[in-house]
């Protein structure tokens, strides 16, 4: 569910991307791997702890989120970067960063899930366990996109520029 909503929220930013005129903007040199480990551990942390919405508010977090990937894609586009650019932008983080966040949103759909397997008289003795293995799971991909963005993402956008 949570992989699904992230791929309408890019293609609704895609497709919507003139809703939010943004300004040419450099990329982000000088940040930290801490900096960005912090800032999307927070992200998806936030969005693990609207579980106790039964993933209403997970929802439109994972599809804000990916809304503003989308617009920023084709802002990037429309301002004269080329697809190589982007996914060199984008890529090396992102596959573990991707990941991380679609983790961070099944925990937010886990109490759904828990619900509706009471009311069928399912078990849900693994439910903590889950979200526990998750939740790891989701730091240790935060924390080495956070390595890739600042360490090697930087490199190779020097060499596609």
């Amino acid at each position: 569910m949570a992989f699904i909503i992230y791929v309408i929220g890019i293609i609704m930013g895609t497709f919507f991307s003139d809703v939010l005129p943004v300004e040419r903007q450099e990329p982000n040199v000088g940040r930290t791997i801490f900096d960005y480990f912090i800032h999307n551990v927070l992200a998806d942390v936030f969005i693990s702890f609207t579980i106790f919405t039964f993933g209403i508010f997970t929802a439109a977090l994972l599809l804000v989120n990916d809304f503003l990937v989308g617009v920023s894609i084709m802002h990037s586009l429309q301002h004269g970067n080329d697809l190589i650019y982007i996914v060199t932008a984008l890529v090396p983080h992102g596959i573990f960063e991707i990941p991380a966040m679609i983790i961070a949103g099944s925990i937010g759909f886990k109490l759904i899930d828990a619900v509706i397997a009471k009311m069928r008289g399912e078990s849900n003795s693994v439910f903590l366990k889950d979200i526990f293995t998750f939740f790891f799971l989701m730091i240790i991909l935060t924390f080495i996109a956070a390595v890739v963005e600042a360490k090697i993402t930087p490199y190779l956008m020097a060499q596609f520029s």
